[in-house]
């Protein structure tokens, strides 16, 4: 192992890009469909089926974290392109989406949204750099929290039938 093994791995995996032959998607996911809000949907939802393989035996705590963040912000977006006149190519930065969602009081009055994105903006790169390591209470909060939040805006937004968590463990 060596340089050379990295720049063959990087050279194959710019090849696929290139020649568009990244192999058979992950058929599991709605996202396949050419519609925006469905793509985001189908990433929340695969993000939210590996936290949930994660639980089952692991002390991947860092892993079910970010990808409890990530499906927070998922779901975020998958809800305001579904529900308004947004795209998801509008949230570049990860705090658009969650000001979007608090702006729109989607959550009512409990400042959901906001709470949450102080939270993402304090301690999400904390853990993510190893300043702080998350326990397993912690990690097992974070994905409740993300399934939650993503439960709601599913059926806020009426897309049960395109959610591919219905299989929930």
């Amino acid at each position: 192992m060596g340089l050379s093994d990295v720049v063959d791995a990087l050279e194959r995996t710019e090849q696929l890009l290139e020649d568009d032959e990244t192999g058979p998607a992950q058929d599991s996911l709605s996202w396949q469909r050419a519609d925006d809000a469905d793509i985001q949907l189908g990433k929340a939802c695969a993000m939210l089926g590996t936290c949930r393989q994660l639980r089952q035996g692991t002390n991947n705590y860092v892993s079910i974290v970010e990808l409890s963040f990530n499906a927070i912000e998922r779901s975020f977006q998958f809800y305001l392109v579904e529900m308004t006149a947004t795209e998801s190519a509008d949230y570049v930065k990860h705090e658009e989406a969650f000001d979007d969602i608090a702006a729109r009081n989607v959550f009512s009055d409990e400042d959901i949204a906001s709470r949450i994105e102080a939270f993402r903006s304090e301690h999400r790169s904390r853990f993510y750099y190893d300043i702080d390591r998350p326990g397993r209470d912690f990690a097992m909060a974070m994905h409740d929290l993300a399934e939650e939040i993503h439960r709601y805006l599913v059926e806020f937004a009426d897309a049960h039938s395109r959610c591919s968590c219905g299989d929930r463990d």
